[in-house]
């Protein structure tokens, strides 16, 4: 299993698809900074954070990984070799998850840079230390809201699908975050929990998100295994 992990892993970053996704949020970071003290200026970048990469980003992310086996032709020589398919799957997901704790360590550590760089002032150690305990919790929900996007990629066969859910659900959670009921919403637990609103979040809140991801997670191993792949 380890090995097959390895093998997931050394996959996604030959692509280059993390390096691109961070240089990304490197850049854009700069652009549109309110605050100018750090405790405003980690919060509005980890709330920033959140819903780009952790909503957008790791949503395009996931859907690519399983996509672009459809695309590269390549799924069908996963389902020929002499291992269990929900292996496969788990060292997919393993994978896709390290990678995207991997990508909000280090997009933390290039915030903490640019804040260095701008001069912020007096660095108050508690206020920050809550809000990236927030934020690891925000990340939590939204690498298990990813979980879902491979099954739909499995099940179109592609990566135009699942992209275009991730957007749609982005915009929604959004959207319902503003509202009272938006802590029942899965997508908006991940923006209420980096947004320094955990009040607002309970029991239902990350029951609908674990949900989301078994459904995910179960979902594309019953299709990798039951689903029809004749085509």
């Amino acid at each position: 299993m380890l090995a097959m992990i390895e093998i997931e892993l050394k996959k996604i970053w030959r692509s280059k698809m993390p390096i691109y996704l961070f240089l990304a949020f490197a850049i854009l970071l700069f652009f549109h900074i309110q605050s100018h003290t750090w405790n405003g200026f980690i919060s509005e970048k980890l709330n920033w954070f959140t819903m780009v990469m952790g909503m957008m980003g790791f949503g395009i992310f996931s859907s690519w990984q399983f996509g672009r086996e459809y695309q590269d032709e390549t799924f069908k020589d996963l389902l020929a070799l002499p291992v269990s398919r929900n292996k496969i799957i788990c060292a997919k997901l393993v994978a896709l998850a390290v990678t995207e704790v991997l990508l909000s360590i280090l997009s933390v550590v290039w915030i903490f840079a640019v804040g260095l760089f701008l001069h912020l002032g007096t660095f108050h150690l508690a206020g920050i230390g809550t809000q990236l305990v927030n934020f690891g919790l925000s990340m939590v929900a939204a690498i298990g809201l990813t979980f879902l996007f491979p099954l739909i990629a499995s099940l179109s066969r592609g990566i135009l699908a699942p992209i275009s859910v991730s957007f749609a659900t982005l915009l929604l959670g959004k959207l319902v975050a503003a509202d009272t009921i938006g802590h029942y919403f899965p997508w908006s637990v991940p923006m209420l929990q980096a947004a320094q609103q955990p009040s607002s979040i309970n029991a239902i809140s990350w029951l609908a998100v674990g949900l989301i991801a078994c459904i995910g997670v179960f979902g594309t191993m019953v299709w990798w295994t039951y689903g029809d792949h004749t085509d």
